[in-house]
């Protein structure tokens, strides 16, 4: 297991999918200062983060994926408070065949440009709908779909509740191959555009339990 780099006011958000008998899974990270976040917010959080994905990115996606869970830690320090979504188990929206398992579109980010060089964290969606890779390449729909969800998430973020509590933040664990002693951050200015989201490969897959 990684080692725990600690970020002071930030919550992860795991978005956990259930794709052909494996869990896949997605993190974004969220930040506020005034922190330790209560259960309150971080349910909140999750249930924002759902409602963000089932109405932006999930409807484009095959219906032989399943969005499980949604759930929100607080990052501030190892085995902090965790929040699961209350939205029900959901399939995506399109009635046809999913790409492979460890196939999905991996989806940057983008942060403010001093900190262009550095390492930082990325989406790679699964449960992309097979008619929508042509030649390994996204087609321009999907981009676009994917484009336009992620960018909306900046504005909605700060519509969770507690309204203007929340900001959507691009994280950096890693320095120089190493774990860092504290995440960086900054906040998310949207996604990477066409031609930047492109077909990549998960690695990782963890078995139903």
């Amino acid at each position: 297991m990684a080692p725990f780099v600690p970020f002071y006011g930030g919550v992860q958000v795991e978005l956990l999918f259930v794709l052909d008998g494996k869990v896949v899974e997605n993190r974004l990270w969220f930040w506020q200062p005034d922190y330790p976040h209560s259960s309150v917010d971080l349910l909140s959080l999750a249930d924002g983060v759902y409602t963000w994905y089932t109405t932006y990115i999930l409807p484009h996606l095959s219906d032989q994926l399943q969005l499980a869970s949604v759930v929100a830690t607080d990052w501030s320090a190892p085995g902090g408070l965790f929040e699961i979504s209350t939205g029900p188990v959901v399939n995506g929206g399109v009635n046809a065949e999913s790409s492979s398992a460890n196939v999905s579109i991996v989806v940057g980010f983008r942060w403010p440009s001093q900190y262009s060089r550095l390492k930082r964290n990325k989406n790679y969606v699964p449960g992309v709908p097979e008619q929508e890779i042509t030649l390994n390449t996204p087609t321009a729909f999907i981009q676009d779909i994917l484009f336009e969800g992620y960018a909306a998430l900046v504005d909605y973020a700060r519509t969770i509740p507690p309204v203007f509590y929340w900001y959507w933040v691009v994280t950096s664990a890693i320095l120089g191959n190493a774990p860092r002693d504290e995440m960086h951050f900054g906040k998310t200015i949207g996604p990477l555009p066409r031609p930047a989201i492109i077909l990549g490969q998960r690695r990782k897959r963890l078995p139903v339990v």
